[in-house]
């Protein structure tokens, strides 16, 4: 029988497997020969993708803390992985977007991840595992965020929560 699984040891567990893919995507970097980008920055053009963004974008798209953002996204205009403009409209803005170097190493780790022997048992049904994980750390983030906006539970969404016992949420309206 398992032990209950608190908030703490969720978020413990995620810190940690968050770490872990870290050092796995620097090992990776090591076998292509990148040397220039720390794995941290290429979670950042990772989240960029294609097309340009304000930076402002990419701070809500990401969760990044703004001075940990500005060095990286200076590393990575310095380094040449990342164009940097002013917006149109704005010049105060500042736009991002991938170089044709960025593009081509954020395509290089996605034919990695393509070929990768992760979840070739065929054994495992790991197509349903990851969506499954997924979906329940979406959840999670929705809700940790409604919490953090509203001050408490978003009583509006409760019902859409399938880990949210009905009763409680009766008692809360």
């Amino acid at each position: 029988m398992r032990g209950f699984v608190s908030q703490l040891d969720l978020a413990r567990m995620i810190e940690r497997v968050s770490r872990r893919f870290l050092d796995y995507l620097r090992l990776e970097l090591t076998k292509l020969g990148v040397d220039d980008i720390s794995p941290s920055q290429v979670m950042v053009l990772l989240t960029i993708g294609a097309g340009e963004i304000a930076v402002r974008d990419l701070l809500d798209r990401g969760h990044y803390v703004g001075s940990n953002a500005s060095y990286n996204l200076k590393q990575l205009v310095e380094s040449g992985y990342l164009d940097r403009g002013a917006s149109p409209r704005d010049r105060r803005l500042a736009r991002i977007s991938l170089s044709p170097k960025g593009q081509l190493l954020c395509e290089r780790l996605r034919l990695l991840d393509e070929t990768s022997q992760f979840g070739q048992n065929p054994e495992i049904d790991i197509e349903t595992d990851l969506q499954t994980t997924h979906d329940t750390l979406r959840r999670l983030e929705q809700w940790w965020s409604d919490a953090l906006r509203y001050g408490g539970v978003l009583l509006a969404s409760c019902t859409s929560y399938s880990f949210i016992v009905q009763d409680q949420v009766n008692l809360l309206t």
